[in-house]
């Protein structure tokens, strides 16, 4: 037996329960759980709020700060399962903490990430004006790119058009012959011997959810329906312009119904099927835009396998959020991989504008620049403008770069806007200091799809819709972004930020939301020890000391 138990740990560990616990201080000081309730604090919460009867009538609702810190932690951590998030609130320390003590079901869990999906996107967008407000990161050079995420439905579960015509006529007449026979003797037939899941549970769930995936059917049609109407447009405006008529098979009508053979899934019929390295899945393309730091600005979510169509409402959420954001700073240049290269997204880049480095072709297949690529790489100088004025961007290279082609490479046929989109930027990503900044896109998107699918376990949708997995891939975006926040110790930088500018009086941003409620609260409180509390107190002067 010790005669000195003091040297050994962990003897009379009751004690330190004699008077009240801090469980805060059984966390680091620097655990991301501080940073999580940090950041809470700066965003505006109101829209949740807003949701919730404030005339006291009805149950009371969990606060959306600690359900907001449960979902983010757990994300953080991994974890997806609402069930376990329940068991983890009532004894992991962390949970304990962001929650605020609270311990909700796994129901409504689920259920507030369900609901508040629109609500949650926009709360990234707060996040990422406050972090192009304060000015922690560096938004010069920008990268885009995209992954493919499983939805909340099987791959097996997509029916052909026809097919689920067929299941609809034939729960039509099943339900009229029910009717029918309920009319005749009036009794009620018996139930099938079978189980279906509770959202097909009843014949009228069953004709909804097909009756969704029908109308989901359509209005992808009338999209290309529409695009297929453009294109006759566009040819028969060209063809009138140059009095010819274009070589090749004039575009045909498009069908006004979708094609029997056209596939949905009913489970979820927003999703899409998607090429992956490891085959295909049922799910979402993922879209997001980066920083030199990973730091994501803008988190977008599409049902289009293909990334060509993404760059420009990509780019044009970039320069809404820079509008919104009080800042001067803009970006020069957009990085993307092949998959976005077209003429169409070249020509897209304005004058005096970001420069885009696009590659026309796998980064594996860019060889290194040789003594033909002299004239590709002088271009800008061939086509100089007036001094003075901008440099010249692709389109306008596009714009006369029949004649600049024609004249120094004595081509037997004139260039094609095509051709001279292609040269240009293929000359600008394998020019010595383009494939430096091309190279930058590995280390700028890659590692922010390896922390969401990895780290976080993000690989596939847990709610079911557009809407509601925008909302929950925006809810990973806001993770990631807490994330680095928390690794590169940032938090201090845009605390700072938001004092210095309440402070001077010229706080208009979102974080000036939290600002101003502590003003409210002290001024609430000031005026409940004035009136209320002391007027009924014998020595007001002890208690406002």
């Amino acid at each position: 037996m010790f005669r000195h138990p003091n040297i050994i740990k962990g003897v009379a560990t009751e004690q330190q329960f004699l008077f009240p616990v801090d469980v805060r201080e059984w966390l680091p000081k620097n655990d991301v759980v501080y940073v999580i309730l940090a950041i809470l604090d700066l965003l505006d919460l109101s829209d949740f709020h807003s949701k919730y009867r404030s005339d006291g009538i009805g149950s009371a609702f969990y606060d959306p700060r600690s359900m907001l810190g449960i979902i983010i932690y757990a994300m953080i951590r991994g974890e997806q399962s609402s069930r376990k998030i329940e068991i983890a609130c009532k004894y992991d320390i962390g949970y304990r903490i962001v929650a605020q003590g609270l311990t909700p079901d796994h129901t409504t869990i689920f259920r507030f990430k369900q609901k508040n999906a629109r609500e949650i996107k926009e709360l990234f967008k707060q996040l990422a004006l406050i972090i192009i407000e304060s000015n922690i990161t560096n938004i010069g050079t920008l990268a885009i790119d995209g992954t493919k995420i499983g939805a909340n439905a099987s791959l097996s579960a997509n029916r052909k058009a026809k097919t689920i015509e067929a299941e609809l006529n034939r729960l039509f007449d099943e339900s009229l012959n029910r009717d029918m026979q309920e009319t005749n003797d009036g009794t009620t037939p018996d139930s099938m011997n079978y189980t279906v899941p509770d959202d097909l549970s009843t014949n009228e769930r069953r004709i909804k959810t097909l009756q969704d995936a029908m109308a989901v059917l359509k209005e992808r049609q009338e999209l290309e329906a529409e695009k297929q109407r453009e294109r006759i447009r566009n040819r028969e405006e060209e063809e009138k312009e140059t009095g010819q008529k274009k070589r090749g098979r004039k575009p045909s009508e498009p069908p006004t119904v979708p094609s029997p053979d056209a596939k949905v899934n009913p489970t979820d019929p927003t999703s899409q099927i998607m090429s992956t390295r490891n085959g295909y899945i049922q799910g979402y393309n993922g879209q997001i835009v980066s920083t030199e730091d990973q730091i994501i600005l803008v988190a977008e979510l599409t049902d289009e396998q293909n990334d060509k169509n993404q760059l420009q409402p990509l780019m044009d959420k970039v320069n809404e959020l820079l509008e919104s954001a009080q800042t001067d700073e803009r970006p020069e240049a957009i990085i993307a991989d092949s998959g976005y290269y077209s003429s169409q997204n070249v020509l897209y880049e304005m004058p005096g504008g970001l420069r885009l480095y696009i590659a026309p072709t796998k980064e594996r297949n860019l060889q290194e620049p040789g003594p033909d690529d002299g004239f590709n790489s002088r271009l800008y100088e061939i086509c100089r403008p007036a001094p003075g004025t901008h440099s010249p961007t692709i389109p306008e290279l596009a714009s006369i770069g029949t004649g600049v082609w024609h004249f120094y490479l004595d081509r037997d046929k004139p260039a094609t806007q095509q051709e001279v989109c292609w040269m240009s930027m293929n000359s600008r990503v394998r020019s010595p200091s383009g494939r430096e900044l091309y190279r930058k896109r590995k280390t700028m998107v890659e590692p922010i799809f390896g922390n969401m699918k990895h780290n976080m376990r993000f690989r596939r949708f847990s709610l079911k819709g557009m809407d509601k997995c925008e909302g929950e891939f925006a809810l990973a975006a806001l993770c990631h972004n807490i994330v680095k926040i928390f690794r590169n110790n940032l938090l201090e930088n845009i605390q700072s930020y938001f004092q210095m500018n309440s402070r001077n009086g010229s706080s208009s941003g979102v974080g000036h939301h939290f600002f101003s409620s502590l003003k409210s609260i002290s001024h609430i409180l000031s005026h409940f020890l004035s009136v209320s509390f002391i007027r009924g107190c014998p020595n007001p002067s002890m208690y406002c000391h």
